[in-house]
C-alpha cells in the first residue's frame, strides 16, 4: 500500500499558533517598558560636567593685593610738601642736600612753642630714612643741645619713644617732627631748663 502525502500548507502562509525557527510568526515582538514602569528611556544618558565652586581669596590673598607706595614715590611726596609748607605751621622739613638722589639725609627745624622753655628758639634735625623707609621708623637727632625727656644728651631721639617707639607705615618726618614739638609742651618738659646753645628765632 502506497502512503498518502502529508497536507502541506499553501506557499506565503505560515502554519497559526506557533512560531518559526526564525524567530518570525503572528506573535509580536516584545514592548520596550515605558519609564512609568521601571523601565529606561530610549534616550542615551547625558554626560553632565561636575560643578567645581569658584575659590575663595584668602586673607593673605586679600591683603596683598594692598597697594604699597614705593620709598621713592613716598619720599618725593614728603619733600613736595615740605617745599609747600607755611612758615606759620612752625615746622619745616627738606633734603639736607640738593644732589642726594637716594633721598636719604634731610634737615628739619621746628619753632619753639610759646610760654615754654623752648620759646623763642629755633631747634634743627638731621633725619636719616634708611633704606628700609618707611617701613623701619628713621634717625632723629637734634644738632644743637636740647634738655628733653625722650633726647638722649648727644641729641639723638630715643627710638622708643612715641611715635617711633610705636612707628607705623603710615608716618611721616612731619608726623615726626609735629610730635616732638607736642613733646615740648607736655608738662615733663615744658619748664626744664635749656642749654644756650639753640639759636634764638630773632636771628633766623
Amino acid at each position: 500500500l502506497k502512503r498518502r502525502p502529508k497536507p502541506t500548507a499553501p506557499r506565503g502562509t505560515w502554519p497559526t499558533g506557533g512560531s518559526c525557527a526564525m524567530g518570525c510568526g503572528n506573535s509580536k515582538p516584545p514592548e520596550a517598558a515605558s519609564p512609568e514602569q521601571g523601565g529606561h528611556p530610549s534616550q542615551p544618558p547625558s554626560h553632565q560636567q561636575p560643578v567645581v565652586p569658584a575659590p575663595q581669596a584668602s586673607p593673605a590673598t586679600v591683603r596683598s593685593d594692598k597697594v604699597i607706595v614705593p620709598r621713592s614715590f613716598r619720599l618725593l611726596d614728603e619733600l613736595e610738601k615740605g617745599q609747600k609748607c607755611e612758615r606759620a605751621s612752625h615746622l619745616s622739613w627738606g633734603l639736607a642736600y640738593d644732589d642726594d638722589i637716594t633721598l636719604t639725609t634731610w634737615n628739619g627745624t621746628i619753632f619753639g612753642p610759646i610760654d615754654t622753655a623752648f620759646d623763642n628758639r629755633i631747634y634743627s634735625l638731621v633725619i636719616v630714612t634708611g633704606p628700609s623707609y618707611p617701613d623701619v621708623l628713621p634717625e632723629v637727632r637734634f644738632t644743637a643741645g636740647i634738655n628733653m625727656t625722650c633726647v638722649e644728651p648727644d641729641g639723638q631721639v630715643k627710638p622708643a619713644w612715641g611715635v617711633l617707639g610705636n612707628w607705623k607705615r603710615e608716618y611721616t618726618i612731619e608726623t615726626v617732627l609735629d610730635a616732638l614739638r607736642r613733646e615740648m609742651c607736655s608738662p615733663n618738659n615744658r619748664h626744664l631748663q635749656q642749654p644756650d646753645t639753640a639759636p634764638p628765632a630773632g636771628n633766623g
